[in-house]
């Protein structure tokens, strides 16, 4: 009886345990997550161009609300998050 409740107990610990392994891997392609410091010289800045700590680079159209956003918080940490907005659909061809 008891060999038979500690196999059941472990079956459940592994069913849990890949339940949470899988949504943590899912979590993985869903988003990026980063908390950077915004930088941008002087004439990077007239251009566009920020830097979004070490792993990122982006251009910016100017005047838009994305540059002035990023124009005010130059030299300080933001947190950027990366995420698909709906899921994928199938192409379709008009004629």
């Amino acid at each position: 009886m008891r060999k038979a409740v500690a196999a059941w107990v472990t079956l459940a610990l592994i069913v849990v345990f890949s339940a949470g392994l899988a949504v943590g891997l899912a979590s993985d392609r869903d988003e990026a997550v980063m908390t950077v410091q915004v930088s941008s010289s002087d004439h990077e800045l007239l251009e566009g161009y920020f830097t979004l700590g070490e792993n990122a680079t982006v251009m910016v159209k100017p005047g838009s609300d994305l540059y002035k956003f990023l124009s005010r918080q130059r030299g300080r940490k933001v947190k950027v998050t990366i995420a698909e907005s709906a899921a994928p659909e199938l192409s379709r061809l008009q004629r």
